[in-house]
Parts: C-alpha cells; sequence; structure tokens
C-alpha cells in the first residue's frame, strides 16, 4: 500500500512539473492568436453582409499576387493564415471597402474585436485599409537586423518573394510573424520568425510597398516551440530583407544593425 501511495505521489509530481513547463508555451501560443495586431496585402476579393444582430460585414482578401488557396511550407501554427483571409467591419464602413473590391489593398488588423463585432465570423477585425500603387518609391531599400536567440542554428538561406501578412503580439516578449508568397505569384507560401522590433518594422515598408524581396534568415532547433507543440521543431527566424526591382527615392541606403552570430 505505501508502495503504492509512494508510485501515486510521484507520478502526480512529475505531471505538475510537465505542465509547469508546458505552461508558458501555452499561454503563448494562445497570446498569439487572441491579442495582436498586424497587416495583411493582397487583393479584395468580396464582401459579404452578415445576418447577425450586429449587422456586421465580413471582407475576402486573397493573399499576395494570383493565389487562390493556402499552401505552406516549413514550421508553423495550423490557423496562422488562410487564404482567402477573412475580417469583420462595421456597416458604416460598406461603402469604403466595397469601392476598393478588385485592387491590390494593405489592410491593418487587430484582435480581440470591439463588443460589436463579437458575433462576426472572422476572427480580425479592420482597422484601416488603402490601396497600394505600383511602382512606389521607396527610401530604404535594405535592413540587416538581429537575430536574438541562443537555439542552435541548423542552416542559412535566402528566399524570394513578397511579403503578405506580419502580426505583432502584445505579449511583451516583442516577437513577430511574417509569411511570405513564395515568388511573384501562386499558392506557395512560407511562415518566418522576427525578434527584432526595427526589423519587423521594416518588413511593414516592405508589405505596404507590395515590394518583391529578398529574405535572408537562419533556420534554428527550437529548444521551446512558440505554438506550444510538441516535439522538436525548427523555426526560420528572419536576420536581413532586401528589397528588389524596387524605386528608390534618393540614393539606395542601408541600414544595419549588429547581427547576432549564436
Amino acid at each position: 500500500m505505501k508502495k503504492y501511495c509512494s508510485l501515486h505521489s510521484v507520478t502526480f509530481l512529475w505531471l505538475w512539473i510537465l505542465i509547469l513547463a508546458l505552461l508558458p508555451q501555452l499561454v503563448f501560443a494562445e497570446t498569439l492568436f487572441i491579442d495582436n495586431k498586424g497587416y495583411i496585402y493582397g487583393r479584395l476579393s468580396t464582401v459579404n453582409l452578415e445576418r447577425t444582430s450586429s449587422g456586421a460585414y465580413v471582407g475576402d482578401i486573397l493573399l499576395g499576387h494570383d493565389s487562390t488557396t493556402f499552401t505552406s511550407v516549413g514550421n508553423q501554427p495550423p490557423n496562422l493564415v488562410s487564404n482567402p483571409w477573412e475580417f469583420c467591419f462595421k456597416k458604416d464602413r460598406y461603402e469604403e471597402i466595397e469601392n476598393l473590391i478588385g485592387n491590390y489593398v494593405v489592410l491593418e488588423f487587430k484582435t480581440p474585436k470591439s463588443n460589436e463585432l463579437l458575433s462576426c465570423s472572422a476572427t480580425k477585425e479592420l482597422v484601416a485599409i488603402h490601396s497600394v500603387g505600383e511602382n512606389q518609391g521607396l527610401d530604404q531599400m535594405h535592413f540587416i537586423g538581429d537575430i536574438n536567440t541562443n537555439d542552435q542554428e541548423i542552416s542559412r538561406s535566402v528566399e524570394f518573394g513578397r511579403i503578405v501578412n506580419v502580426i505583432e503580439n502584445k505579449n511583451g516578449h516583442r516577437n513577430y510573424f511574417m509569411t511570405v508568397q513564395m515568388g511573384s505569384s501562386g499558392n506557395s507560401f512560407r511562415h518566418f520568425f522576427i525578434d527584432d522590433h526595427d526589423l519587423y518594422n521594416f518588413a511593414v515598408i516592405s508589405l505596404q510597398a507590395g515590394a518583391m524581396v529578398k529574405i535572408h534568415y537562419s533556420e534554428r532547433l527550437l529548444m521551446s516551440n512558440p505554438f506550444g507543440q510538441s516535439g522538436l521543431s525548427s523555426m526560420a527566424y528572419v536576420s536581413e530583407i532586401e528589397i528588389v526591382g524596387g524605386k528608390p527615392v534618393a540614393s539606395e541606403r542601408e541600414i544595419v544593425g549588429e547581427q547576432s552570430d549564436s
């Protein structure tokens, strides 16, 4: 009997240790989807009125250029981004949004939604939206940032594409997520991780311009998964973003920070 009680106590103790170890990751993952803000780039395709008590509207954006369905590669949470990407907004903004259908737009969003939109099926609320012109002038073409992690590096690579989504978490960790449409069009997307605030700001500038970019990144073995998933995994940490094919306003400038080589 004593042996059984002792075994039960040890099992219970290990269970609590496991819960305490996983709790920060689970809280982080929940915060990622519940309390954040960010930007989306793509073609506004649809606006619908939902028959709810709030009379909310839902809009759809097809990510990037010439995309239809969402396919992704690399490590990712299961529901970080979908295509078409849905957002909700109040009915007094319908005319403004309807006039942009068919255009490439940049949309700023936030979660959680305001009380008036709680019944809306989309989880993201529109903050601001505007159309994107071709070949916008840019006064900054290249940013080299930091990678602030000690996780083991697996490889270094460069990818070419267009930034279509950036997310800033409001959890105090200054962690940012970015989705890139690989190549100039199509249905292949990849998620990246940014832990440098200034590099995140440059990613937003690149997205707002609809620019083609080179993404320099380091694939790292994760000691703790930011999405609360169990088991070993990896994440692509962005160290550098370079706009290609754009038109600088003045002479091209590079803004360089000290990059961690850990």
